[in-house]
């Protein structure tokens, strides 16, 4: 059967779909019978009274049902209508809360699991909870377990392939994060329901290499519907205490899967993409720096960098950035707060215009040396707090390159020179060898030069 659960919508359309189930089951059915099936039409041996019955719990006639359970003990509750729905399906699909509720009270009532997907599906919530409240959920596997993973032998789930319209493989927790239905996905969240994530692609445990023996298609199927419940807002943003870190992993996660599973590759790359907006969409919803910053650096135990102590350290957006999501990093409200960051102590130079930020970087090119000795003495001081700064940190590394840079050219300017010596500058001949060495002592610009080198060195080993 089809894997594709119905979202909310109009009766007509979800009948439509059913009656489509319907179609492909018989076909199936033809196919393996062959065509003296065609000839033997479904027994349809609804009663009078049952027929009243399940038009008074479709049209929600709450006295009718109320009377007719009351007064008919021998009255059959499971019987089922031409397209295979009993009364408390009829119920639900046509959103009967009091009558569903006086069928519940029924024993050994029949399909309780597909009338709950059912409402899901619909977004039906007090339906939903009135049905969750029936004591067959009192064992909570119900809620974990999908109609093809329940006992074969109950009637919870309707097992003659035209009485759902859900694929086998969708649980509860799965069809309301497929429809994104939050309020839904916490009240299952809160009795225990969970998204067990599909082992991988290549696992060769007994339960994957029997599947995909036994019917691949369905396999892959429902690994899909369970990533498309993963990667759901609903449920990323309810099931997980650190929704951007799975959102993120997850997209990942995906973007693989959609290059090692070309066939289904549209799907993984959409649910990838999904994820992404998500994250993207947290930070739309952000309104002071606060929340922003909880979204950059994650985990409140490690906002603070090990490099530099009282600063963010922007594990999220690393990750970001790994992962290649250039909507997330170009986001105005991120980059909002990396300009903050990197006009750390220095906020009214933001403002200041493009000239007077090009003298103070002239101004730190210049002065580097004595603004490197006061660094070096006071650290802590104003100034040593304004150096640690991310701008200034740059323009002080990019003048000292470029100062070493300098240094370099000038001592090889008399490469250009030919053969003059430079004073002080003795020659050695070989006589018996093709080279004339020069000797000289260091001069004051290679001592610079050294000086750099070790300054550098001893920077790195710090």
């Amino acid at each position: 059967m089809f894997s594709v659960p119905l979202s909310s919508g109009s009766r007509s359309n979800s009948d439509r779909q059913l009656l489509l189930r319907q179609s492909l089951a018989k076909t199936r059915r033809q196919a393996v019978r062959g065509p003296a099936y065609m000839f033997n039409a479904r027994s349809n041996s609804l009663s009078v009274t049952e027929e009243r019955f399940l038009d008074a719990a479709e049209y929600g006639n709450i006295p009718v049902v109320r009377k007719m359970l009351e007064e008919l003990p021998e009255l059959n509750v499971n019987c089922v209508d031409y397209m295979g729905q009993n009364a408390l399906q009829l119920a639900v699909a046509n959103e009967h809360l009091e009558v569903t509720e006086l069928l519940l009270k029924k024993d050994n009532l029949a399909r309780i699991g597909d009338a709950l997907l059912l409402a899901i599906s619909k977004g039906y919530i007090r339906i939903v909870e009135a049905i969750l409240s029936h004591r067959a959920f009192a064992d909570t596997r119900r809620l974990t377990a999908s109609p093809s993973q329940a006992e074969m032998h109950d009637d919870f789930f309707a097992y003659d392939e035209d009485g759902t319209r859900f694929s086998h493989d969708v649980t509860p927790i799965i069809l309301a994060s497929h429809c994104h239905e939050y309020e839904i996905v916490h009240i299952l969240l809160g009795k225990g329901a969970r998204i067990e994530r599909p082992h991988d692609y290549f696992c060769k445990c007994n339960t994957c290499t029997y599947h995909q023996r036994h019917d691949s298609f369905s396999h892959s199927r429902s690994r899909i519907n369970a990533y498309k419940g993963l990667a759901s807002p609903a449920y990323l943003s309810l099931s997980s205490e650190d929704p951007v870190l799975t959102a993120l992993e997850l997209s990942n996660e995906l973007a693989v899967l959609a290059n090692i599973e070309k066939e289904f590759k549209n799907d993984y790359k959409k649910l990838s993409m999904q994820c992404k907006d998500f994250v993207v969409g947290l930070l739309d919803l952000c309104r002071n720096t606060e929340e922003v910053e909880a979204i950059l650096n994650g985990d409140v135990d490690s906002t603070q960098s090990p490099e530099e102590p009282g600063r963010p350290s922007l594990i999220r957006l690393k990750l970001a950035i790994k992962y290649e999501l250039k909507k997330f990093v170009a986001h105005p409200n991120c980059q909002q707060q990396l300009l903050s960051i990197w006009y750390e102590n220095l906020s009214g130079l933001r403002q200041q215009t493009t000239a007077i930020k090009f003298l103070v970087v002239l101004g730190v090119a210049v002065g580097l040396p004595v603004l490197a000795m006061v660094y070096w003495i006071a650290p802590c001081s104003k100034l040593g707090k304004i150096m640690r700064g991310p701008f200034l940190k740059f323009v002080a590394h990019a003048a000292s390159f470029t100062i070493f840079l300098g240094l370099l050219v000038m001592n090889a300017a008399d490469r250009f020179d030919g053969t003059k010596l430079l004073p002080n500058m003795t020659t050695h001949d070989h006589p018996g060898q093709l080279f004339r060495m020069k000797t000289t002592p260091f001069t004051w610009m290679e001592i610079l030069i050294i000086s750099w080198v070790i300054g550098q060195l001893s920077r790195c080993t710090a």
